[in-house]
């Protein structure tokens, strides 16, 4: 085992729920970003595996909610996600960047949520307690 990949499983094993979605979501982004590029130099086969990448870390996000905590808002992310999915298909059936750009204005916009929720949660509650107050089955 390399050196990169004990430093990245011990990263995993080591981080918080919150700081797993995170990692997903720059999974996620990166991975579009990649296609983006790929698809504006028109190397379709590298754009086609970083889209599917990418839309392997957005099922991730989906497999993580879970609908028996706050259901209508596991709902609306869900429904958010699945349009993120759509969008990078979108991209990759027309060998059109464009809508990547869709997606990654999406995926960003829940990542800075997402660290704005870490940031509020670690202010209003006791760190043991962190991981079980978002009421998503990554948190708990």
């Amino acid at each position: 085992m390399s050196f990169a990949t004990e430093y990245l499983e011990t990263k995993i094993l080591t981080a918080t729920p919150h700081q797993l979605h995170l990692m997903v979501i720059d999974g996620a982004i990166r991975h579009a970003t990649a296609a983006e590029t790929a698809l504006r130099s028109r190397t379709f086969t590298q754009a086609e595996t970083h889209l599917s990448r990418s839309n392997q870390f957005v099922a991730e996000l989906i497999a993580g909610l879970d609908s028996g905590q706050q259901p209508h808002l596991v709902e609306q992310l869900k429904s958010v996600f699945v349009y993120v999915q759509r969008t990078l298909g979108e991209a990759d059936r027309r060998h059109d960047p464009q809508p990547i750009g869709d997606a990654l204005a999406v995926l960003r916009l829940h990542r800075q949520t997402w660290l704005a929720l870490g940031e509020k949660l670690a202010q209003e509650t006791p760190a043991p307690h962190l991981e079980r107050s978002a009421g998503f089955s990554w948190t708990t």
